[in-house]
């Protein structure tokens, strides 16, 4: 005799596109296979129609798990959680779905379970899809990134590689014009040697960036933080006379440390790309960094004028860029946003200030990122 509701039951979702409804009895046996199932599992109603559960779509792995949890449904009542699974199918390739389980029949000596496993294939393989774009762009920020980083170099190592030449050459002049003394030898040999220490400790800095072991959470200081991704890009911005203004509160964070300074480093050069189309005015970044309501609060902002409204609401989408082809990709601002939410688990957001500094009133973008100390 048929549970009052099975037919119903079956009526109702035994041919639901993507949704997959199998029946089996208490030996694990299938005794109902829908169409969907068929499309989904790629086995026939004649191939699984008295074969057991455990030898058609489960897993090695999970089978163990699969018969005890059904044994223990039957014979003790205790229900099998709904979610998400990884199945199997004929071909031997993995089906996700979401599956669910009812138990009918349960007044009889017969009792019979029916899963309701719902195709997620499009939504996985939309998933990672999404995953294979992010690899590509977080690709392709590394290397814009790169390329900032051995302009830095070129910039920082101008100065130190020119004292060392003028030294070199220098002493050498001497030399052969006999007027070389000791004290003369001695200045020389130093001017070169703490220009070679400065060369060795932006390596250790631009290694230190790059290096995989740095990105793991760890507690750091913000102040610390700042310092470390000045050193990196600074002497860019010296050489075009941009000023930074730091206002930093010093608060200890966990975080990946590498990942804020990257973000830093986008948000920062946008900010002086954006001056250098400035004339005959000063060219200022403001960092602020302060704690409230138990967040981190850093404000960047700049006096270039600010960010247009038509495309404010843009700047942080994928290749979306103002910069010609040749000098922005327009993913730096989209991987900072990426970073801050999915990796900081902060926030970021733009916006145009207007404010007096030294009696002057400037108006410029102004980049607010949030992230909470806990």
């Amino acid at each position: 005799m048929k549970y009052d509701g099975e037919e119903k039951f079956v009526e109702l979702l035994g041919e639901i596109p993507n949704v997959a409804v199998q029946g089996y009895n208490k030996e694990r046996k299938v005794i109902y296979w829908n169409k969907a199932s068929e499309k989904i599992y790629g086995f026939t109603k004649e191939e699984v129609f008295g074969k057991k559960l455990e030898d058609l779509i489960i897993p090695d792995f999970m089978k163990e798990l699969t018969i005890e949890g059904i044994n223990n449904w039957f014979e003790n009542k205790k229900a099998i959680p709904s979610g998400e699974l990884i199945l199997k199918h004929k071909n031997g390739s993995e089906v996700h779905v979401y599956s669910s389980h009812v138990l009918l029949k349960e007044d009889s000596n017969n009792p019979e379970m029916f899963c309701i496993d719902v195709d997620l294939s499009e939504r996985v393989k939309k998933d990672l899809e999404l995953k294979k774009k992010e690899k590509i762009l977080f690709h392709q920020s590394k290397m814009a990134a790169m390329g900032d980083m051995i302009g830095s170099i070129a910039h920082q190592w101008r100065q130190p590689l020119s004292a060392i030449s003028t030294a070199a050459t220098g002493t050498k002049l001497q030399k052969e014009l006999d007027c070389l003394s000791d004290e003369q030898l001695n200045n020389a040999l130093t001017a070169i040697n703490e220009s070679a220490q400065y060369l060795s400790s932006t390596i250790d800095d631009f290694r230190e960036f790059f290096k995989p072991a740095s990105n793991k959470i760890k507690e750091v200081e913000i102040l610390n933080t700042f310092d470390k991704t000045l050193k990196l890009i600074s002497a860019q911005f010296v050489a075009k006379d941009v000023e930074i203004i730091q206002n930093i509160e010093n608060h200890k964070i966990f975080l990946i440390e590498n990942e804020l300074i990257q973000v830093l480093i986008n948000i920062l050069n946008n900010a002086r790309d954006a001056l250098l189309t400035k004339k005959n005015q000063k060219r200022l970044i403001f960092i602020n960094s302060y704690k409230k309501d138990n967040s981190i609060y850093i404000e960047i902002l700049d006096n270039a004028g600010g960010i247009s409204s038509d495309i404010i609401n843009r700047v942080f989408e994928a290749y979306f860029t103002t910069k010609e082809k040749s000098i922005g990709t327009g993913i730096g601002l989209y991987m900072s946003r990426d970073i801050i939410q999915n990796h900081l688990h902060g926030s970021i957001e733009a916006s145009n200030t207007d404010y007096l500094y030294e009696g002057i009133e400037y108006k410029g973008a102004k980049f607010t990122i949030k992230i909470s100390i806990n």
